[in-house]
């Protein structure tokens, strides 16, 4: 999880903690409105545990991110990946890991040419290749499970802002509004690792 995401659920946190325990800085006072209501209390608690889920499931995908990122890396950095990746570009079939490849002639004359010249096999380069694109597909399903996950949490909130808004407390609602805005902040975070054209997810 990098520092920008730690900074967001540190932050959420601790507004979700001032606005579903009615603290002293939240209590009304001059220009304020009036208490948090017993229903949106009720509703930010329930928000808050499901955001306990979310940071579970966000911090598991990046757990793992790190270290296939760093096998990525240090897998592309064999020799004639270059070469071998702009086969895979150039043959689409051959990155599929879910079906039995059949392999053309033209594939097999690439293939055998790229193996001769590096004096690596294309089995194994092709068979490690599929083993780290499945579990790049695995990590990526967690991902989308973290977003979706977090996706409700910002649901459960703009209800909350909603049922304050209805009564009057606007500025109570524009006051958890703004976990919303800091959620959004953390979801772009989660959007920004996307699989590339090879399966991959990129390495600095």
């Amino acid at each position: 999880m990098t520092a920008r995401t730690r900074f967001h659920r540190f932050i959420v946190l601790a507004m979700l903690a001032a606005l579903s325990t009615g603290c002293a800085s939240l209590r009304p006072g001059p220009g304020r409105g009036p208490d948090i209501t017993p229903e949106v209390q009720a509703k930010l608690v329930e928000a808050n545990r499901a955001l306990d889920v979310a940071n579970e499931r966000a911090a598991t995908f990046y757990a793992e991110l790190a270290p296939l990122q760093e096998e990525i890396k240090q897998f592309c950095s064999g020799p004639g990946w270059d070469e071998f990746e702009q086969i895979l570009l150039e043959f689409p079939e051959l990155r599929d890991t879910d079906n039995q490849i059949e392999i053309t002639p033209e594939m097999q004359t690439r293939l055998d040419d790229w193996a001769k010249k590096w004096s690596t096999s294309w089995e194994a380069t092709l068979t490690g290749y599929h083993d780290l694109v499945d579990r790049c597909l695995i990590l990526e399903a967690k991902r989308l499970a973290a977003r979706e996950r977090l996706l409700a949490v910002q649901a459960k909130f703009l209800t909350a802002v909603m049922s304050e808004v209805a009564v009057g407390h606007e500025q109570r609602g524009r006051e958890i509004f703004a976990v919303v805005e800091l959620l959004d902040k953390t979801g772009e975070e989660l959007n920004s690792y996307q699989l590339n054209d090879l399966g991959f997810y990129g390495t600095q």
